[in-house]
């Protein structure tokens, strides 16, 4: 059993390692380990090295970490293994952030030493037809996404009576119970509440996707516009699908109360449907990159190069985090990785970032004191 726990915690870590490793890679080519570029030097041999080196080092730390954390989890008991697994994911975000940061630095060194071919041009691209055009699904596709959810709790409330007084609520990592609750509406239905704040949070998700600020490159406007688009409707999708698979996953723990049998199944199901969400993640980073930039295209007829690329690398704090009083958006792009960030000089951008977690926060503490 501790070796069918430790292939599935691989599933579940080794595609986190992959995406970490290959950081450099899903990035625009406007810029480089959170250091604005002009595109046409993303391909120098000295770039191409950088990114090479930071990915087979941080490759290497992360097997080696799975290694040990593998190791571990077939010689130690439930609580041992969650500290293993604790410990593994900080060294990862340890390494992962140091090694970020060194090569931060590296570049700002590379740039500093090419002023003349690097210097600002601010040149600015900006598309004013792109709000009209159609960059996410509709969030009324998520009516689907609670129709589900309606039928769970509707299942649920057939079989209440029928349940015995006591219900098991946990379970180990060899799908042991451990815990047991006795039977309420709440202990039975909170799945479906979990399910709510999940349509909640990934219909937001897609309207941040929909009302993020447009980027487009310069030196080819009308192919990154298409790529962004494309870009911004492909993880539209996926948040969608990922959004799916979530309620799916919570509907199996609350039919696990309602239909018990082996825990086991139970434990291979919690691990595998997250699993299954990082390696689509991977697979949808790998074949958009970040802004589309890695879907190619054909490339639009007319664009000359200009001299020179917007340079807001003063607005990108350590290259990750942007703070820009005078650009009203509240969210953007990252500079580093996939998705989207917010603008931190903007309160708003805050009220709307926390507001889930405060609300998932409220939901844990009451389930807390029910409990």
């Amino acid at each position: 059993m501790h070796i069918g726990i430790a292939l599935l915690v691989a599933a579940i870590f080794v595609p986190v390692i992959v995406m970490l490793a290959g950081l450099p890679y899903f990035t625009r080519t406007t810029n480089h380990f959170g250091v604005s570029i002009d595109s046409r030097h993303y391909h120098d041999p000295e770039l191409q090295s950088m990114r090479r080196r930071y990915a087979w080092w941080n490759g290497a730390i992360g097997a080696v970490l799975l290694i040990v954390l593998l190791f571990g989890i077939q010689r130690t008991d439930e609580t041992q293994q969650g500290l293993f697994i604790i410990g593994f994911s900080l060294a990862l975000i340890t390494v992962s952030t140091v090694s970020f940061l060194v090569y931060y630095n590296k570049m700002k060194q590379w740039k500093a030493a090419r002023p003349a071919e690097n210097a600002s041009a601010r040149f600015i691209a900006v598309d004013t037809s792109f709000r009209s055009r159609k960059t996410t699904y509709s969030d009324w596709w998520y009516l689907i996404h609670l129709a589900f959810v309606v039928l769970c709790a509707c299942i649920a409330l057939w079989h209440y009576d029928r349940l015995p007084d006591t219900l098991v609520t946990r379970y180990d990592m060899q799908g042991n119970p451990t815990e047991t609750q006795p039977k309420t509406y709440w202990n039975v239905f909170f799945p479906n509440v979990i399910q709510l704040v999940q349509i909640f949070i990934f219909a937001s998700i897609n309207t941040v996707i929909r009302k993020s600020k447009q980027q487009i490159d310069a030196n080819a406007p009308e192919q990154s516009r298409e790529q962004n688009i494309r870009f911004r409707r492909i993880w539209s999708l996926v948040i969608m699908v990922m959004g799916f698979l979530m309620l799916v996953l919570f509907s199996f723990i609350q039919f696990f109360l309602l239909f018990p049998f082996d825990g086991s199944v139970l434990v291979t199901v919690s691990i595998t449907i997250p699993a299954l969400t990082l390696i689509l993640v991977l697979a949808v980073s790998f074949i958009t990159g970040q802004g589309g930039s890695r879907l190619g295209g054909s490339s639009a007829t007319g664009e000359k190069p200009v001299l020179g690329a917007a340079d807001d690398d003063k607005y990108w704090k350590l290259g990750a985090f942007y703070y820009n009083p005078d650009d009203p958006s509240l969210f953007i792009e990252k500079r580093v990785g996939i998705g989207w960030t917010i603008n931190a000089a903007r309160p708003l951008a805050w009220v709307v970032m926390l507001a889930p977690l405060a609300l998932v926060g409220m939901i844990l503490v009451i389930a807390a004191i029910k409990g």
